[in-house]
């Protein structure tokens, strides 16, 4: 259902008449089916099915749960007959919250358990007594198990509790197992005379006319029916909802008495078959197709052995039918989505709260009666001061009194009181995500405010500057005063607000209210000292209101009430009982809970039972108790305690999953029995659903995270259930649970041990929980916000500090790494990856405020430095992180005050320089940022001018209103300017035209057409001259009065891309295809034809003296020229990424890129210019490198046959090897560093000397062109990938082609490797999917997946027993090549770059070592498969070659590294350097502590 404009006006008013439905993101399904025969079924979803469809509903933001109440019931719940009304209970619910479908049912050969009816309407059941006297059968035992309750309206018999009768059927003590033995047998005597009654009385009666159709049927039909017809036959949307699974086992009659049948027929004495449960069965059957379309019919032969997946035809319909079930549920959940995006339209967070509290509004206003004086005070209130000046009223008064649903009735029936005009809106503080913080309060009152009267809404800097916005509050409700509609705010129990922005204090309050504006305020009169707050400033008592008891009159009439709504009464006794409690505590949330505890009284119930408290927190606690002896006691305390010590919250599937991690609740749980599958060990679903509809009033269902989340309703419940659950070591032990959970410790099938006592015996099982996997993020946009809110409170509440080092915050092991280059050092500080994924992923999904109240939070307990330090970072650090990689353009205005930025986002942003704060947001339509992201602010920063396509936006600065839209061209707009007088905007476009405009009006003034291909860029001269550069590789300088053409620049023989005027206005630099131009702009003449790009020159500047001028280029490098002679100065390469736009400042040069995350900064002053380290090359990341590190061998930058040799000591190429076969696609160098291989395009392999340069043999030519190769250690041998996906081997010595092969494997060979021996190879796939060939058999051995994302690169470890993968995603792989069994997975985390490149196995094998796009080099330990270190080069990491001392990489900047590997179990780390280090060891003592402290680290030197 949307929200239509009329719904919302009336919802911005205050009318809370029609609500939308509660959006949901859970997908619930209730299970319906007999048990034991689907057994298999149920396995296979479970194995398959469930994780297939929780992974698919994550990525959509969706949380899955299957509701199976079949699984574990208890004895104590079939005997008190409760089963059947909780799975309808249950199916209800499902309907309710599930989106998309919501009800499964398989149906088999056995129709199911038949129970007779556990209420039956009085007077029915009358009837049938007279009718079953009629026929002489004795009635007696219906009399005895069937007592009438008169406190039912209308009337009705209840079948008692099994144990009213048979105390020992439940009874599961040894001791007592004959007695229960007799009971249970005695319990089945009396069922088949109830059963035998029953049935034949109601056919009689039926045949008489007396009861209809359906009234006989419910005395026959089986629960599984039951279900059904609640879950598919009652509803209306069956179709899109629900699906049903038809097996049947052929032949199965056939063999009615072999012992399997028993599990799959309805039979008599285990030897007949119950002919009218197959009669019902086949009816049953029968309707659904009409009814239902999602129907799956499967036909089975039978067995021996039943269903049994070790017969192929079963496996095959087993593994049909849980696809067939994926695919159903897929595609209902999937259209359901689709039809809510459909209808969704601004679905912001202002919305969502305002129908957040007028649904809370009107759950308070059900059922209320009385309190006219309190509302006669405050209408009394409203009309005195509507035409003067006034103050707040606060009504307050002690917890309990029914403050809330005072305020709530306020909100519903003012209008009715004071007239229609009225807009009334109201906050329950504390009940949604934005009320328990009083800035996101003030924020929703005054957007709500403003939509409802009309007035603009306040610009986002003062939305979110905490100061502005109380100031802002004050001048709305003036401005509001004017209006002819009256306003009532109601800000509902202060005492719940957060103390965040000193909200204790109250200054955020106004004071002093203008007519016709009214706040009503309520709050506990001692919480917080508030009440005594507003005292001091709101002085009288005109203004207050004490909320008083209730008088037993009134007290009575509620009682009244609420029992007529559920259909009760009491006897004369029970009422008695309940209002001598009530005169002893006069209050509503008293009579509340006494009510519920009556409700459940019969007419019957002794008078001993009748037990009431004398207080609220009596009652709750009595409450309690009535639940711990009903549910059991370790039971209820704990799931009590886990709701109470939730941060937000809890939902249901995460309470069920936290049960089944609890092992003293499972030992509780089972201790009569054992679990159904050993395997599997959690709780059983029927309990938790039992205990869930026994507390179900006094929980309240909340958004919290983007879930739906239960809390106990009220501040006593939770205040009492802290202390009885979670006291003591109690609170430690279930946060320490919860803290479990939220990490995943026990997800993804890892097991977890557990000994449990079963009837006297230990059991030990090592069995999966089958909880929620809990990952940073679902999918790339759809963060795990559950965990990143909850985990760190729970890790600190059980104390477990180590963990939120580990896992969250900080480092536990913080790697202090000794980082030499030349002759300096400094120290980069490496927290472990685990935490630094956890805080990326909270930045981006709840920014970095988030974060840090973790960090204050974990302060708060202990005051460590390390997180003073990191929280003290992110504050500093907060705008930077918080200015995502989706801004595409910046613009900072001339007075330096604003910096403004355009994103992918859709929004342009306003940022105050000096503060880093943001100032406004202007939303407009950026898709064209793909082709065009341009900005600019007009001279006197008044202005922002954003083209949008083919028009151009010009915004006010500081409002952030639009003031005019420039239209006129023809294509998309391309650049811009704005002259330097500040009269016209200038615009160049896609139409080959360039537009003035005026700055004022917006008035086109002149067109020109002095181009014949498209504008790139313009630039407006001091003395008013437009200059311009075209793809029709001309620039034009253009007087702006005229419109003539002063000069022609021509001289390029590319597009002009990029264009600068120096300040004196007297030249122009532009950029080319891989040239630089300098050009005289007084007589049109060129200057300097500067060459020494690679690439596409982006940007060019000019340093303010005209001494210098620099370029970016998509070669990833900043070229610096002298501006009088052209030569070059320097090439800067640190950007390591194409550079887009620069600014020059000075000497300062700044560059972005939209490849990289970060801004580079540059000094291109010529004296403070250091020589950089010598470099290579490097365009196609083709390259090897010597294990000495002595020289490399790259692909040479412009040639596609040749390679270069690079000797690092001095920095030069020595020598060029040509191939004249064609193009080089790979090359690797030998172990013993002599031989430089290439592969090339004609599918030859050639080896070089290295030394010479000169061709030393040539291997035999392969099927296809050279994709890539591994040469084997001893450089014995060489297998090599074609580009017709084949696989070929070869005798480097020989020369021999050794054979070819094509794998049957899916997409594109992208990666290979081969043992020493030749037995395996193993080959990577771009499909993410590893195959492993045996090489001596000719087939292949495993095939390994698991990775996420395309393979990149193999590597087998020196004693051939190890493989090691890299994908272009975050994970690589070590796995056993004995086996084929995983490893280890690990982990390379990184905000933005992905991609292993290379990997490398120790010497030793201990250890792998990784690069790639994150730009580190990793040392992981293959024993524990954590990472140990890691070291940050600023480039990608393109070639690792591990030795027994050090490592020696290369970089896609051209550099040759050499890391020396320091571990605490060989050799000692240094003390780290810095000023005043004198670079001495420490004593023995000093190293030994410190090699505690430390693991392991690099030692770097750049050649």
């Amino acid at each position: 259902m949307e929200v239509t404009a009329e719904m919302r006006s009336a919802l911005m008013k205050g009318r809370m008449t029609a609500l939308p439905p509660d959006k949901s993101n859970i997908v619930r399904i209730f299970m319906s089916s007999t048990f034991s025969d689907m057994a298999k079924e149920r396995n296979i979803l479970l194995q398959k099915a469930y994780p297939e469809l929780r992974e698919f509903c994550q990525k959509q933001g969706l949380d899955f749960q299957v509701m199976d109440m079949r699984w574990g019931v208890r004895d104590e719940v079939v005997a008190d007959h409760m089963t059947c009304a909780l799975c309808l209970m249950e199916i209800d619910t499902c309907k309710r919250l599930s989106v998309g479908p919501n009800f499964v049912a398989f149906l088999g050969n056995r129709y199911g358990y038949r129970p007779i009816p556990a209420k039956i309407d009085a007077d029915e059941l009358d009837i049938l007594l007279k009718k079953a006297s009629d026929l002489d059968m004795d009635t007696s035992v219906i009399k005895e198990w069937y007592l009438k309750d008169d406190n039912a309206v209308p009337a009705v018999c209840l079948l008692q509790p099994i144990t009213s009768k048979f105390k020992y059927y439940t009874d599961m003590e040894s001791a007592n197992e004959s007695l229960r033995q007799k009971d249970k047998e005695g319990w089945h005597q009396v069922t088949v005379q109830l059963e035998t009654i029953l049935r034949t009385a109601v056919k009689a009666a039926h045949k008489e006319g007396l009861v209809t159709e359906e009234a006989q049927h419910k005395y026959i039909k089986s629960v599984t029916e039951i279900e059904i017809k609640r879950g598919i036959m009652e509803s209306t949307d069956a179709n899109q909802r629900a699906a049903i699974f038809m097996r049947n086992l052929h032949n199965i009659e056939k063999h009615v008495g072999a012992d399997a049948v028993n599990a799959y027929l309805d039979l008599m004495d285990k030897e007949k078959l119950n002919e009218e449960s197959q009669r019902l069965l086949e009816d049953l059957k029968g309707k659904l197709p009409s009814k239902l379309k999602n129907v799956h019919q499967y036909e089975v032969e039978w067995t021996d052995k039943g269903v049994n997946e070790d017969v192929e035809s079963h496996a095959s319909y087993l593994e049909q039918f849980s696809d067939d079930f994926v695919d159903d549920l897929k595609t209902m959940i999937f259209k359901s989505l689709q039809s809510e995006n459909e209808e969704e339209q601004n679905d912001d967070w202002f919305l969502t709260e305002v129908i957040s509290h007028a649904r809370f509004c009107q759950a308070k206003c059900e059922s209320f009666c009385g309190r006219q004086e309190i509302f006669d005070a405050v209408y009394t209130y409203m009309k005195d001061t509507a035409k003067v000046n006034h103050q707040p009223f606060v009504i307050h008064g002690a917890s309990g009194t029914g403050k809330s649903s005072i305020m709530a009735m306020l909100a519903q029936n003012a209008a009715q009181t004071c007239g229609e005009n009225l807009v009334t809106i109201i906050r329950f503080l504390g009940t949604s995500p934005h009320s328990t913080l009083i800035h996101p309060v003030l924020q929703s009152l005054c957007l709500q405010t403003c939509e409802v009267y009309g007035i603009e809404s306040p610009p986002e800097r003062v939305l979110n500057n905490f100061a502005e916005i109380v100031q802002y509050l004050s001048t709305l409700l003036d401005k509001v005063s004017e209006k002819d509609r009256p306003l009532l705010i109601l800000l509902d129990s202060l005492d719940q607000l957060s103390s965040v922005d000193r909200a204790y204090s109250l200054t955020w309050l106004p004071k002093s209210l203008p007519p016709n504006v009214h706040i009503v305020v309520s709050t506990l009169p001692d919480e917080f000292d508030l009440l005594k707050t507003m005292k001091r400033t709101i002085r009288s008592d005109n203004s207050y209101i004490q909320v008083p008891t209730l008088s037993e009159q009134v007290g009575g009439e509620i009682l009244d009430t609420w029992l007529a709504q559920v259909q009760r009464c009491l006897t004369d006794k029970q009422r008695e009982v309940i209002l001598s409690a009530f005169s002893h505590c006069r209050q509503p949330l008293f009579l509340k809970v006494a009510f519920d505890e009556a409700r459940r009284w019969k007419s019957y119930t002794p008078e001993s039972e009748l037990r009431v408290a004398q207080s609220a927190r009596a009652a709750i606690n009595l409450l309690y108790e009535r639940l711990e002896v009903q549910h059991g006691t370790i039971f209820v305390s704990h799931t009590l305690g886990y709701i109470a010590a939730a941060r937000k919250g809890i939902s249901e599937h995460e309470l069920e999953d936290v049960l089944s991690l609890d092992d003293e609740v499972l030992d509780d749980v089972y201790q009569y029995w054992s679990p159904p599958n050993k395997d599997l060990v959690r709780i059983p679903p029927l309990i938790v659903t039992r205990l869930k509809y026994d507390i179900m009033e006094y929980l309240a269902e909340r958004q919290a995270d983007g879930k739906r989340v239960l809390q106990l309703f009220h501040r006593q419940f939770i205040e009492c259930a802290q202390e009885r659950y979670l006291a003591g070591d109690n609170s430690k032990a279930r946060h320490h649970v919860l803290a479990d959970f939220f990490l995943g410790t026990w997800s993804n099938g890892r097991k977890k041990e557990i000994t449990m006592e079963v009837n006297g015996k230990q059991e030990y099982y090592n069995a999966d929980r089958n909880v929620v996997p809990q990952p940073l993020k679902y999918d790339d946009n759809v963060f795990n916000r559950r965990k990143l809110n909850e985990v760190t409170f729970h890790l600190l509440h059980a104390s477990r500090m180590d963990d939120i080092f580990k896992h969250t915050l900080v480092a536990e092991n913080s790697v202090h790494s000794s980082y030499a280059v030349r002759t300096y050092t400094y120290h980069c500080y490496s927290p472990s990856l685990g935490n630094l994924a956890f805080m990326n992923a909270k930045t981006d999904a709840l920014g970095v405020k988030s974060l840090t109240e973790d960090y204050n939070m974990v302060l708060q307990v202990q005051d460590n430095l390390e997180i003073r330090l990191l929280r003290d970072a992110l504050r500093l650090i907060k705008p930077t992180l918080e200015f995502k990689a989706a801004v595409e353009v910046l613009a900072a205005a001339p007075n330096n005050e604003l910096l403004v930025s355009g994103s992918l986002d859709n929004t342009l942003k306003v940022w105050n320089l000096e503060t880093g704060r943001l100032v406004i947001t202007m939303e407009e339509d950026h898709t064209h940022y793909q082709h065009h992201a341009l900005l600019t602010t007009t001279v006197d920063s008044c202005k922002v001018v954003s083209p949008a396509g083919k028009v151009v936006n010009v915004w006010d600065i500081e409002s952030g209103r639009l003031q005019f839209t420039l239209k006129g061209h023809e294509g998309a707009v391309s650049c811009l300017a704005v002259s330097h007088d500040n009269q016209y905007i200038i615009t160049g476009a896609e139409d080959n035209t360039i537009k003035m405009w005026g700055t004022e009006t917006g008035e086109l003034k002149n067109t020109f057409s002095h181009h014949t291909d498209h504008l790139t860029c313009l630039k407006v001269t001091q003395d008013g001259r437009i200059v311009s550069g075209s793809k029709d590789t001309t620039l034009s300088v253009i007087d702006i009065e005229n419109g003539e053409v002063v000069h022609r620049l021509e001289g390029h023989s590319h597009p002009v891309y990029s264009l600068a005027i120096t300040s004196d206005g007297k030249y122009a630099v532009s950029g080319s295809d891989k040239v630089v131009k300098l050009w005289d702009l007084s007589n049109g003449r060129e200057v300097h034809h500067l060459q020494g790009h690679y690439g596409i020159v982006d940007c060019v500047g000019v340093t303010s003296d005209n001494k210098v001028i620099v370029s970016g280029a998509r070669d990833e490098h900043l070229n610096v020229w002298d501006f009088e002679s052209g030569q070059l100065v320097q090439t800067l390469d640190g950007q390591a990424a194409k550079i887009n736009a620069m600014e020059v400042t000075g000497y300062i040069v700044v560059t972005v890129s939209t490849d990289s995350y970060y801004t580079k900064v540059w000094d291109v002053e010529q004296s403070k210019m250091k020589m950089s380290t010598p470099r290579f090359i490097d365009k196609y990341g083709i390259v090897g490198v010597t294990s000495d590190a002595g020289y490399v061998v790259y692909k040479r930058e412009g040639s596609e046959n040749e390679v270069n040799v690079w000797n690092s000591k001095d920095g030069k190429d020595i020598r060029t090897i040509t191939n004249k076969d064609g193009s080089i696609t790979y090359l690797r160098i030998t172990q013993d560093n002599n031989c430089v291989v290439t592969g090339d395009e004609a599918g030859f392999i050639k080896l070089w000397n290295l030394n010479t340069g000169l061709l030393i043999r040539q291997l035999d030519k392969a099927s296809g062109g050279i994709r890539c190769f591994w040469i084997t250690r001893m450089d014995r041998y060489l297998v090599a990938v074609t580009d017709d996906n084949s696989v070929s081997a070869w005798d480097i010595d020989s020369m021999m082609l050794l054979w070819t092969r094509k794998p049957n494997c899916d997409g594109k060979i992208t990666c290979v490797t081969m043992t020493d021996d030749r037995k395996y190879t193993a080959i990577g796939t771009d499909k993410k999917e590893i195959v492993v060939l045996n090489n001596e058999l000719d087939k292949v051995a495993y095939r390994l997946v698991g990775h996420q994302s395309p393979l990149t690169c193999l590597s087998v470890s020196h004693n051939q027993k190890l493989l090691a993968s890299g994908s272009s995603g975050e994970t690589m792989r070590v796995w056993d090549l004995g086996t084929g069994r995983l490893v280890h997975e690990l982990y390379a985390k990184s905000p933005v770059f992905k991609g292993i490149v290379c990997l490398s196995f120790s010497y030793d094998d201990k250890y792998l070592m990784t690069g790639g796009h994150d730009r580190s080099l990793k040392m992981w330990d293959l024993q524990t498969g954590k990472m140990l270190t890691a070291q940050y080069v600023y480039a990608t990491i393109t070639c690792i070659v591990a030795n027994r001392d050090n490592i020696v990489l290369t970089t896609k900047l051209g550099y040759v590294i050499v890391e020396d590997v320091l571990l605490p179990a060989t050799r000692p780390l240094q003390e780290q350097g810095g000023a005043g280090s004198n670079g001495k060891d420490h004593d023995s003592n000093t190293r030994r502590e410190h090699n505690k402290k430390k693991k392991s680290c690099f030692c770097c030197q750049i050649l």
